[in-house]
């Protein structure tokens, strides 16, 4: 059977491991090329040329196979430990899918990136080397496949600028909105995940 040529955006997220969303992101910033389709009934459909997707993943240092180890390993870097914490726990109700870790540092950030081998990074961009955290990971050929989702209690469209150019996909307002935090992962959220009163959704 011939490979298919022509993908729809939901067979890029499987792809790329990311989410609808965020394939949607890439095309809306002009980094992944699509043709959009009329659909009938009123409905549009962006299609996908499987050479500019593999193009694409080359460039971003994305893979293009799932990982093979089962869950999905999620890094967790910010210096507030509740926050972090949270985070963690917040996944731990995905415990069949996900993986997760913390760190608080820069130093332990490199160790964990490196050991822990995580294949997306939630990082906070508040202390002053959250940028250069985000470069470090791109521009190092053991990491760069990682996705890196930033966070910011002070998402300016200038932060969210220098995120993305270091080499983060997106920039996530602090305190998260956890189901959109967890559609730019591709994750479903348990039906009765608890929220930590301390660290409110955002609307």
């Amino acid at each position: 059977m011939a490979q298919k040529t022509h993908l729809n955006s939901d067979e890029v997220a499987r792809l790329l491991m990311a989410s609808p969303v965020t394939v949607c992101e890439w095309v809306q910033q002009g980094k992944l090329h699509a043709v959009v389709i009329d659909g009938g009934e009123h409905r549009f459909e962006r299609h996908f040329d499987l050479d500019d997707v593999q193009q694409f993943a080359q460039e971003q240092g994305f893979s293009l196979s799932p990982p093979d180890r089962g869950r999905l390993r999620i890094l967790v870097v910010d210096d507030d430990i509740r926050a972090a914490r949270f985070l963690v726990n917040l996944f731990g109700t995905l415990s069949e899918t996900v993986e997760a870790q913390a760190v608080h540092n820069a130093f332990d950030a490199g160790s964990q990136i490196h050991t822990f081998r995580p294949d997306v990074v939630l990082l906070d961009l508040s202390p002053h080397d959250g940028i250069d955290i985000c470069r470090r990971i791109k521009s190092d050929p053991a990491s760069r496949a990682a996705r890196v989702i930033a966070m910011s209690d002070q998402p300016s469209v200038e932060t969210t600028q220098r995120a993305m150019m270091a080499g983060a996909e997106t920039c996530l307002a602090k305190p998260l909105n956890h189901q959109r935090l967890f559609d730019v992962l591709g994750l479903t959220m348990e039906p009765h995940t608890p929220v930590c009163e301390s660290h409110p959704q955002t609307p």
